[in-house]
């Protein structure tokens, strides 16, 4: 939507991982080199936990796309398995008819798989993105696949990524953990690396003006998304489309105020509660006192008339576009789809 406006050609804040985007902090380095070693040692194990929407299925992308050399990877992402589907996944995964639906024949059939590649000197890497689902019985069975060694050394290498709670499940399978060459965990950007984070995706889209978030901005983005990238996206998606819909080549501080509820549904925080007082009888407020009352707080007036305002804007922009179209198109009028918002206190003028 606001690409041309601030020239751009690519968005530059999505949610869904891309790897040619990833920004490479100082810990996102380190866990790169790591699963790159993994794939090439031959005991690679590496575990790499992090807060949701912290980079690691995005390093994951850059990670494979980067593979070079002769070698087979089996990489599976969906992770909420029974008993057996992890060996059939693997099958799959490497190419090869199931013969026999019983876990046993599965088990036997990989490995017959692993020696033979292991004679042709072709490394089997298994990658698992939010291995966090994967279940105690889908833990042992890697175990049990990591532990069948060949010439070189085991027959398959592993990595595993998921949530925190994945090195806690790991951990607690001794057989495992002993198994696992590192373990890294990936925390929230620095304030100077969010701030770094920002410009380059900003860059990568295109942008070559001003900088549009200030330091300010930027400092408060980071309070409220932890460094985590994929809330930095969200909010500075937010915010460039505010600035869009009023028609301002510049972000504003203040809507991150009026848009982080709506964007990371957060709530009020609850009121604490106080000592039980003596009950006193107090007046009945009348309707009219209590609708003083709420009118009576300048922000909430004031985030409502931004957000009318805001929606008037993009009805504006709407009609504008639609009028320019064929006439078939324009039997969906934005009229019908938007609505402009009116200030609450229009209906008693």
């Amino acid at each position: 939507m606001y690409l041309d406006f601030f020239g751009l050609h690519r968005h530059p804040f999505r949610i869904t991982p891309e790897d040619d985007f990833i920004y490479m902090s100082q810990q996102h380095s380190r866990a790169y080199v790591y699963m790159s070693s993994a794939i090439w040692s031959s005991e690679g194990f590496v575990v790499i936990s992090g807060e949701i929407g912290s980079g690691k299925t995005t390093l994951l992308k850059k990670t494979i796309r980067n593979m070079e050399g002769d070698l087979k990877l089996l990489n599976i992402s969906y992770t909420n398995l029974e008993s057996k589907d992890l060996f059939a996944l693997i099958l799959r995964k490497a190419g090869l008819e199931i013969q026999d639906q019983s876990k046993v024949a599965m088990l036997f059939q990989i490995t017959d798989y692993l020696e033979k590649m292991a004679e042709a000197g072709t490394p089997v890497v298994l990658t698992i993105d939010e291995a966090q689902n994967l279940t105690k019985e889908n833990l042992e069975d890697i175990r049990m696949l990591t532990g069948m060694d060949s010439m070189g050394g085991p027959a398959m290498r592993v990595i595993l990524l998921g949530q925190p709670e994945l090195k806690g499940s790991v951990t607690a399978i001794p057989q495992l953990s002993q198994r696992v060459k590192l373990f890294f965990h990936l925390e929230g950007l620095t304030m100077a690396e969010t701030s770094e984070y920002i410009d380059y995706r900003l860059l990568v889209s295109g942008h070559g003006g001003n900088r549009l978030f200030d330091n300010e901005t930027v400092k408060e983005i980071h309070k409220v998304s932890k460094g985590i990238p994929r809330l930095i996206n969200k909010l500075c998606d937010g915010m460039l489309m505010c600035a869009y819909s009023e028609d301002r080549p510049f972000i504003d501080p203040y809507d991150l105020k009026s848009i982080r509820r709506d964007l990371l549904g957060e709530t009020l925080p609850a009121k604490t509660a106080s000592p039980r007082k003596p009950k006193v009888q107090q007046p009945r407020k009348t309707p009219s006192a209590r609708s003083t009352a709420a009118i009576s707080k300048p922000e909430m007036m004031n985030a409502l008339l931004r957000i009318a305002e805001a929606l008037e804007r993009i009805d504006g922009r709407l009609d504008q576009m639609h009028s320019d179209r064929s006439d078939d198109r324009n039997q969906i009028g934005s009229s019908d789809n938007v609505k402009p918002l009116t200030h609450p206190r229009s209906k008693n003028t």
